[in-house]
């Protein structure tokens, strides 16, 4: 018998990012269309973390500000 299954095969140009993986969302999306939301908000989610994560990187990255030796 024979397995039949839907898979998206995708190659992508990693010189244009953001319309390359707006286009994989895109072509992902009908297979789930009573759960569109859902997965986008899913992967606003964990944009949002990779940027909250970024922002902890520049932190780190910037030089401590010196402190006023007095009172001490």
């Amino acid at each position: 018998m024979a397995h039949v299954k839907p898979i998206i095969r995708a190659e992508i140009d990693p010189l244009q990012p953001v319309p390359e993986i707006c286009a994989i969302i895109s072509a992902v999306l009908p297979y789930h269309p009573d759960r569109e939301e859902a997965i986008l908000r899913g992967v606003s989610e964990a944009i949002d973390r990779r940027l909250n994560e970024l922002k902890g990187d520049e932190q780190k990255d910037a030089k401590p500000i010196r402190e006023s030796g007095r009172g001490k």
